[in-house]
């Protein structure tokens, strides 16, 4: 990186060098700045009181001259540092004045728990966008695919009746998105313990290597997760079976995705709490219990509320869809 300086003293030049910045000498700062012949500047004048004062320039919107001007800050506080101590020395005075206390700060959550909170705020938004994305289309084969193939009619002539048609269908659906969803915790369980990673932090580290899932929280991410599987089979069921083709069901559920991914993500911030009030909101409620299982903070009230919540929206869902294929104008919509 390069920094145009003007009119600077020679403990500033060295400073810079040290730093690792190459200097390069101009009149007008902003301008180097401006045209990136410099990444940021540097001007020693006279303040109030005749002390110097140095004002650097940066370009804020450029992540090279906002990384510069740090560089630079920390060189210049080097120097204001050296000269404090030595001044200090000069007048008799112990340089121990200048720290008059040290501070240090102890993490009392186990690594576990910690892991839980980096997981929590990812997992169940990733486990819900996939289980939703990965149902859409063996809905839409099941429904606007069948309307296509022209394999509707002889389906529906077969002696087994509506209701039993779509249970079928559902429970067809539900099956492949309980499978994405448990396949995707799988294959990221997998992943992390087999790759170490984590960057060069102990502390990343060891929140990435440690997992914080037991037979127990795998079974009750499970269960918060059927109600949801319902809930995603029936609803994009009705919606697709209006279709007329594979493209139209397309077109008609891809926007069903936004209404996943926002309640997902904020059920993934710590700043949030699951209340009683929040469990009533579907797919945050299931993306914030994820959450609290992985903390180990569940409360089994809350639990219970969000499964009762999640199972009256999923059966709602259900009984409409199979009001749809009670509609002849909907299921032979050409």
């Amino acid at each position: 990186m390069s920094v145009a300086v003007k009119s600077p003293t020679p403990a500033i030049l060295d400073a810079l060098h040290k730093a690792g910045l190459r200097v390069v000498e101009t009149t007008d700062l902003k301008a180097a700045i401006e045209q990136k012949t410099s990444s940021a500047g540097v001007e020693q004048t006279e303040g109030p009181g005749g002390t110097a004062l140095i004002t650097v320039y940066v370009d804020e919107s450029n992540p090279t001259s906002s990384a510069a001007g740090g560089k630079i800050r920390v060189a210049l506080d080097e120097i204001r540092d050296d000269r404090v101590r030595q001044a200090l020395r000069t007048s008799g005075v112990p340089e121990a004045v200048l720290t008059p206390f040290t501070v240090k700060s102890v993490n009392v959550a186990p690594p576990k728990k910690m892991a839980g909170m980096m997981w929590g705020s990812m997992l169940g938004y990733l486990m819900l966008l996939l289980m939703f994305t990965g149902g859409m289309y063996p809905v839409i084969d099941m429904t606007a695919g069948e309307k296509e193939r022209r394999t509707l009619e002889p389906l529906l002539a077969a002696p087994a009746g509506r209701s039993e048609i779509v249970i079928a269908k559902t429970l067809a659906a539900i099956t492949a998105i309980f499978l994405t969803a448990m396949l995707t915790l799988g294959s990221i369980v997998f992943s992390i313990s087999a790759n170490k990673t984590g960057g060069k932090s102990d502390e990343m580290r060891q929140m990435f290597s440690t997992i914080p899932l037991d037979a127990h929280s795998v079974l009750l991410i499970a269960l918060t997760l059927v109600p949801l599987c319902i809930l995603a089979a029936s609803a994009m069921m009705a919606i697709a079976v209006f279709a007329r083709s594979f493209k139209e069901a397309q077109a008609y559920l891809t926007p069903v995705m936004l209404f996943v991914i926002f309640p997902a993500l904020l059920g993934g911030m710590p700043s949030l709490e699951l209340t009683p009030a929040l469990c009533l909101v579907p797919i945050f409620n299931a993306s914030q219990l994820i959450r609290s299982i992985l903390l180990g903070e569940f409360k089994m009230s809350a639990f219970l509320l969000t499964l009762a919540a999640n199972l009256v929206y999923a059966f709602i869902a259900l009984a409409i869809a199979r009001r749809r294929f009670d509609d002849e104008k909907v299921l032979f919509r050409t």
